[in-house]
């Protein structure tokens, strides 16, 4: 390699670091990451996840944990000693150890990107014993709001169809990204001890609620990766201009040292 191409070499790369720092503020290795400088002697803060990280600031209830749902872009929390009855891509259940309590949690737009919509489709549904084995429904809604949004609280009344013990559920219905409703849900027989349980795990349960967690993260990694490529696309063309015009400048001081004054 001559020294003119060593030397564009060296410009591109300079390039490279030059643009990078403009928009990241960091270099590519070593350093901090972006917005977090390090104090010296500090260790510094470990990158944001991808995944979602069940972490609001209200401390958890005693005896509560906290629950990461990657396929929900979710994280919530519920007793220590619930167990988990569904795990799939769009809903987790869980239950208390006499199976007195459940609760869920689902994501989906089976019924439309709203909260109405998505409490009028699961009341249809509800509605239809057959399909749901509930009976005597008595519904009402009511505004309310959860993770600073709108969205709408059910609670039923009910009972199952081959059983006579009357139970209560209550679901919170709020919007999240790309269309999707979430639902929240705590069931429980309608006794006066087992109802001031329920109230009191719900509200637990809506205040350390964390929704979309894993979209933001995903979105802002994808437009720092396109960022990447369109710096190392501009870095590439720069090399090959700067080796093109050293090459054309050498190979001139060559001709005209050949033929000399």
């Amino acid at each position: 390699m001559s020294a003119g191409e060593m030397a564009a070499l060296v410009s591109a790369a300079a390039a490279v670091v030059g643009l990078l720092l403009a928009v990241f503020g960091v270099p590519l290795l070593g350093g901090s990451s972006p917005g977090r400088p390090v104090v010296d002697g500090a260790a510094a803060a470990p990158a944001a996840s991808e995944t979602p990280q069940a972490s609001p600031s209200l401390p958890l209830p005693n005896g509560w944990r906290r629950v990461a749902a990657p396929d929900l872009r979710a994280a919530f929390a519920l007793p220590d000693d619930w167990t988990q009855d569904v795990d799939s891509a769009i809903q987790s259940s869980w239950s208390s150890p006499a199976e007195e309590h459940a609760m869920s949690l689902k994501r989906d737009s089976s019924y439309g990107p709203t909260p109405k919509a998505a409490v009028a489709g699961q009341l249809e549904w509800y509605r239809d014993t057959p399909r749901s084995a509930m009976a005597d429904l008595k519904a009402v809604t009511r505004p309310t709001r959860q993770n600073g949004k709108e969205a709408l609280l059910l609670e039923i009344d009910y009972h199952y169809a081959d059983r006579s013990e009357a139970r209560r559920r209550v679901e919170v219905f709020v919007a999240g990204k790309a269309g999707q409703v979430y639902r929240l849900l705590f069931d429980t027989v309608a006794t006066r001890e087992r109802l001031a349980e329920h109230k009191e795990l719900l509200a637990a349960a809506r205040a350390q609620l964390l929704i979309d967690t894993s979209v933001r993260g995903r979105e802002e990694a994808g437009g720092r990766l396109a960022e990447q490529k369109e710096l190392l696309a501009a870095a590439r063309a720069q090399l090959l201009i700067d080796t093109s015009v050293r090459g054309r400048e050498e190979a001139g001081g060559s001709a005209m040292s050949t033929v000399g004054p």
